[in-house]
C-alpha cells in the first residue's frame, strides 16, 4: 500500500483514544495531507495490520502508516506534530 493511512476507530469507549483520533485528522487536515482513514472496527485483519506495522501486538488506534512505513503516534503526548 502507498500513501498515508491513519489507522483509527468508529467504535470506542475511550474519551483518550476518540480525542487523539480528533487529533491526528485536525493536524492532517489543517495542513490539507492527503490521507486514508482506515477503521479497524470493520475487520480484525485490519487490526492485526495496525498492530504488526507498530511492531506492538497491544497497539491501539491511532496509527499512522506513510507507504509500508510506520511513522507511530505516541511519544510525549501526540507526536504526529513533529512528524509532519
Amino acid at each position: 500500500m502507498s500513501g498515508l493511512r491513519v489507522y483509527s476507530t468508529s467504535v470506542t469507549g475511550s474519551r483518550e483514544i476518540k480525542s487523539q483520533q480528533s487529533e491526528v485528522t485536525r493536524i492532517l487536515d489543517g495542513k490539507r495531507i492527503q490521507y486514508q482513514l482506515v477503521d479497524i472496527s470493520q475487520d480484525n485483519a485490519l487490526r492485526d495490520e495496525m498492530r504488526a506495522l507498530a511492531g506492538n501486538p497491544k497497539a491501539t488506534p491511532p496509527q499512522i502508516v506513510n507507504g509500508d512505513q510506520y511513522c507511530g503516534v505516541r511519544a510525549q503526548g501526540l507526536g504526529v506534530k513533529g512528524m509532519l
